[in-house]
């Protein structure tokens, strides 16, 4: 096959550039080169030449290598040419003389056989190839009667799978270096050893004549690398990729570990097309040719190996300077693996040749933007019922995921995890990623919420906003029993605002689990009507009891306590912060215990959002201008910040025992809380102290500019110390009636 450019031009002197440019690219160099001369080549040192000769014919200047990084680069190909014409003999715990072979001959196939299954190696049984060799496929049922021509009665046959079974029959290139040998010979003694159901299974191998062939179970779904990078076959689902990955976690674990079967065996190649996926996308570590066996299974123990194997992206920086190989060798490589499942990308895509694939992970990490790492075909997995509601991708997941395939490429082998912890980190990111799965779970029939509502009768009404009304009532559900008091939240679903409302918040609410975010019990979209479905909170909103003086001052402190941690989590608890750009007394409830609340969260937004404010008004979804950030006027945006000031408001509310309106913060100054406005219900509850600290904290919520106010966390902080005030007064007594202004 010929790379795809055009024939030659007499005049055209950048043909043959172009020509090794999309060789390079299309992975068809091998078929340029001259075979004699490829089988005396390392493959550690052709990739790093031929990459060296790729970046020299960049059409762009500044995209070529110096002739230092050249010099470099050549050098080191060159030393690992040399290693390798050193070192004939097969290499350190490889099975390597003829008389250990016979042991094996109970997997022997004839070459005849082999020949006539695959009509004499014809290129219609060829599903791949590369600089190892030629990869066929090929029905079982002509090897059943198959056995070494050692056999006496039947016994010591093939183990070979069921009749009609499929099979991938690999043949090795011959190389003068011996190198080729090696690998075979490797091959079957550790796939021999190994029995795994993450391991691929060797079904048979053939040595006759000059043929090195080896014969494994057919993997259905092919490689992992298949379904990586821009010509991927199929998207797998990001429970799919995780899967996959345990599997070869728990291949891993097996391989390092030491039986009575065998010794601790060093993968050296793990990479993502050496990962086999079989029925129901079960993944096995296949290529055993440059694996080696470890003197021990210590953990620390290290084995320095002469020759340097590996695929230079996924080889493990340690081992290449130094030579020193460890289990952890292999766990880098598998490193490098999982940022490739979560990225969608191959590490050795051109787009990271200037910074690595696990360099940009860690900086999405940092800068807590992991979703510029996730591949976006996940981004686009969604509920079918429900269009843009993200169905199948936990943040907490990601998170989980990202973190330990990060510590699992760090420089030093010391400072990576065992496998053991790396299977937990893996398994608990599917278990996250399984709970998000869930959904279905969560639907509620429309018969069932209007038998609950009456029919969403005006009786039970007991809220609305601009794009959504809400009816309370009580619902069978079927994993509790009797009947369960809800609130349904009925959106506006024949506008676009109603419909992407219902997607934000129901959303959230899937993501976002705290004891101050309302819970979530389900929600329906059937026949048109979009509702989400909450717990009931028995003592209704806020603002129905400001004025309500059974509120003592305490249950007053705790409710704004409760607001600020849920508010903390929302700014600080997920992947990505989450602002509620909503918060107001009516957005808050109260259950039995007179806990705190957030409810409301169909406005919420995970990034700054422009919008002009002649938009908003007492109407709009945002509230009421009493609780909107002054700065919006100026700046045509809410953040974070924005939602200390409304919150600065709700706290001013609990003091007054009354809704505030916008006029009392124009021009304000300390004294807007004095203590003749202080509710009448709650003054002589009050211990000064604790008055002074949350006037305090009111005081810096309502500021203007947004560096002056206090972040959720050091509101929760404050709040905890106005309430240890109140709790435990340091010799002081209630406010007296004649206390003058603040």
């Amino acid at each position: 096959m010929e790379a795809s450019v055009s024939t030659p031009d007499q005049k055209d002197n950048w043909y043959f550039a172009r020509m090794a440019r999309a060789s390079f690219e299309e992975k068809t160099l091998d078929e340029k080169i001259d075979p004699d001369l490829r089988k005396q080549m390392s493959l550690e040192s052709l990739n790093i030449f031929s990459e060296t000769a790729y970046f020299c014919l960049k059409e762009k200047r500044s995209e070529r290598l110096n002739s230092k990084k050249v010099l470099e680069r050549l050098e080191l190909a060159l030393e690992l040419q040399k290693k390798l014409d050193q070192s004939l003999e097969p290499p350190e715990g490889v099975l390597s003389n003829h008389l250990k072979m016979q042991k094996l001959d109970h997997l022997r196939i004839q070459l005849t056989d082999i020949r006539l299954k695959t009509n004499n190696f014809s290129s219609t049984y060829c599903i791949g190839s590369g600089g190892y060799g030629m990869v066929y496929k090929a029905k079982l049922d002509h090897f059943n009667s198959i056995s070494s021509p050692t056999t006496t009665n039947g016994e010591n046959k093939a183990e070979l799978p069921e009749k009609d079974s499929t099979i991938a029959i690999k043949r090795l290139f011959p190389r003068i270096d011996g190198q080729a040998e090696q690998g075979f010979l490797a091959e079957i003694e550790l796939l021999s050893k190994c029995k795994h159901p993450n391991i691929v299974s060797l079904t048979g191998f053939c040595n006759e004549e000059t043929e090195m062939i080896l014969i494994y179970e057919y993997a259905t779904n092919g490689s992992l690398e298949a379904y990586l990078g821009s010509n991927h076959k199929i998207n797998l689902s990001w429970a799919q990729r995780i899967k996959i990955c345990i599997d070869i976690a728990y291949g891993l674990q097996y391989l390092h570990k030491v039986t009575e079967d065998k010794e601790c065996i060093i993968h050296r190649d793990i990479k993502s097309a050496n990962i086999l996926l079989y029925d129901k996308w079960v993944a096995k570590i296949a290529d055993f040719g440059l694996s080696k066996l470890h003197p021990t299974y210590n953990q620390c123990s290290t084995f320095i190996s002469c020759n340097i194997g590996g695929t230079e992206v996924y080889m493990d920086p340690e081992y290449l300077e130094t030579g020193k190989l460890k289990i952890q060798s292999d766990i880098y490589s598998f490193g490098i693996v999982l940022h490739e499942i979560i990225s969608g990308n191959l590490a050795y895509d051109k787009m990271y040749h200037t910074t690595s694939l696990p360099s940009i992970a860690r900086q999405c990490i940092h800068d807590r933007t992991i979703e510029k790492l996730v591949d976006p075909q996940l981004k686009e997995e969604a509920d079918e019922n429900i269009p843009g509601l993200n169905d199948r991708l936990n943040h907490d997941s990601l998170y989980t995921f990202l973190i330990i395939a990060s510590q699992c490429v760090e420089k030093a082998q010391v400072d990576r995890p065992t496998i053991e912890v790396i299977i937990k980190e893996l398994e608990k990111s599917l278990n996250l990623q399984d709970n998000n799965n869930r959904k279905d779970n969560f639907q509620i029939s429309l018969e069932s919420i209007k038998l609950g509502t009456q029919n969403f009768s005006d009786c039970n009404s007991i809220g609305k906003g601009r794009f959504w009304r809400l009816y309370e009532g009580e619902i069978s559900l079927a994993n509790a029993n009797g009947h369960t008091p809800i609130v349904a939240k009925r959106f506006d679903s024949r506008s676009d605002e109603g419909n992407s409302q219902f997607i934000t918040e129901l959303k959230v609410l899937f993501e976002c689990k705290h004891k101050n975010i309302v819970g979530l019990v389900g929600y329906c979209n059937e026949m048109g009507e979009k509702i989400i479905v909450y717990e009931h909170a028995s003592n209704g909103t806020l603002d129905k009891h400001l004025g309500n003086a059974d509120l003592t001052w305490m249950k007053r402190l705790n409710i704004g306590l409760d607001v600020a941690m849920g508010l903390e989590y929302l700014h600080k608890g997920g992947i990505t912060p989450i602002k509620h750009r909503d918060i107001k007394s009516s957005s808050i409830l109260l259950d039995s215990d007179w806990r705190g609340i957030l409810s409301n969260l169909e406005e919420v937004s995970y990034t700054v959002e422009n919008k002009k404010s002649a938009d908003i008004n007492d109407n709009d979804a945002y509230g009421s201008l009493s609780y909107l950030d002054p700065r919006y006027k100026d700046w045509g945006f809410l953040d974070k910040s924005s939602d200390m000031y409304s919150l600065g408001v709700v706290l001013l509310e609990l003091l007054l025992g009354r809704l505030a309106c916008v006029e009392e913060f124009e021009g304000h100054t300390k004294s807007f809380v004095c203590f003749e406005r202080i509710f009448e219900g709650i003054k002589e509850q009050i211990v000064p102290r604790s008055l002074d600290a949350y006037s305090a904290i009111i005081y810096k919520c309502l500021q203007y500019a947004d560096d002056c106010r206090p972040s959720a966390s050091e509101l929760v902080e404050e709040l905890t110390l106005a309430l240890a005030y109140q709790v435990d007064p340091p010799r002081s007594k209630t406010l007296p009636i004649s206390r003058q202004p603040y």
